[in-house]
């Protein structure tokens, strides 16, 4: 094999030639950085098939060090001085798109459940009912929270975000840096 071949085992490149700037987003091992202000290659960012792209969605971050306040107005409060806010348009594929549809729908059923158990519970003065509604509600709250998720921002700093949660076909498709 001489130095010049192509390697026959690397990831497939995609172009993205639609228009869109893409040159201001590469990949740092596992993590997607992108300019604050990005709209990213016309992929799924999970497994980098053609995507809708979806309307610009704003990301926030703080460092985790401010956990440490740990009585919650103080940490709220400090919280809104000192995040940072990015805003990226990100493309998903049918499947994911409607993969997030249903989880959210499920969050959504699981929270209506549970409210119908608490009105069933206070009807019967049933104490393990209402704490089966309690479970059920808080399930559905934390699935609407962990199942819109779509990526997770590691950190944004002036010029810059970076992200995790992409799929290695979409970061194989980027520049490395």
């Amino acid at each position: 094999m001489t130095p010049m071949s192509p390697n026959p085992y690397a990831a497939p490149k995609a172009s993205f030639n639609d228009g869109v700037a893409t040159n201001r987003c590469w990949r740092d091992g596992g993590i997607l950085v992108a300019s604050r202000r990005e709209h990213l290659p016309p992929r799924c960012v999970k497994c980098n098939k053609s995507a809708i792209m979806d309307k610009p969605r704003s990301f926030s971050w703080h460092h985790p060090g401010w956990y440490l306040l740990i009585p919650i107005l103080v940490y709220i409060t400090a919280s809104m001085f000192v995040r940072k806010r990015a805003t990226l348009v990100i493309g998903l594929c049918d499947e994911h798109r409607r993969r997030r549809r249903n989880v959210s729908l499920a969050a959504y059923g699981l929270f209506a459940l549970g409210i119908v158990a608490l009105f069933n519970a206070t009807g019967s003065v049933n104490p393990l009912l209402g704490w089966l509604a309690c479970l059920l509600m808080l399930g559905g709250l934390l699935l609407a929270i962990g199942g819109q998720r779509t990526l997770r921002v590691v950190s944004i700093t002036q010029h810059e975000i970076r992200l995790k949660g992409c799929g290695p076909a979409f970061l194989d498709s980027l520049p490395e840096r």
